[in-house]
């Protein structure tokens, strides 16, 4: 994976979702920002929240879309465009229902597994030639994982 220029996490914004397991995506984002002291900020053209870091010497940007997950391409296009970064060159860290919690897999390309802000991502850039970290958070119902109120999973 070398050549990485962005970090995306997905989640949802606001205080009721902080908490939630499907702000995985966000949470690995907060992790990796606060362990190399990185400063984000709420950037308003990018419809995210950013901060860039140095990991082994190089520069890497960190991003937050603030839209909700579901609508989280519009937000991850436009971040691309303005840091002309090429979607290979990113990792798109998100919740998945499929792996046990506290599990993740790194993988390159593929579906969107019917994660919905991967799917939103689809969309707009037309393929998923991009890496993901998928965050293991359990299946509802599952003794590992908490149930989602109403059984939805988004």
């Amino acid at each position: 994976m070398t050549g990485l220029r962005l970090l995306v996490g997905l989640g949802n914004p606001g205080a009721e979702h902080i908490r939630t397991r499907h702000n995985a995506g966000f949470w690995f984002i907060d992790a990796l920002a606060r362990r190399e002291g990185a400063r984000s900020g709420v950037d308003s053209k990018l419809r995210g929240e950013t901060a860039k870091i140095v990991l082994d010497g190089q520069p890497l940007w960190l991003f937050k879309p603030t839209t909700f997950m579901n609508l989280s391409g519009i937000a991850v296009a436009c971040a691309l465009r303005y840091w002309k970064i090429e979607p290979e060159q990113m990792l798109v860290a998100h919740d998945d229902l499929d792996l046990p919690p506290g599990a993740a897999r790194l993988k390159f390309d593929g579906g969107h597994g019917g994660q919905n802000g991967l799917r939103d991502i689809f969309a707009h850039l037309g393929h998923g030639k991009f890496h993901r970290l998928r965050l293991g958070i359990g299946h509802p119902g599952d003794k590992c994982g908490t149930a989602i109120r109403g059984g939805r999973r988004r």
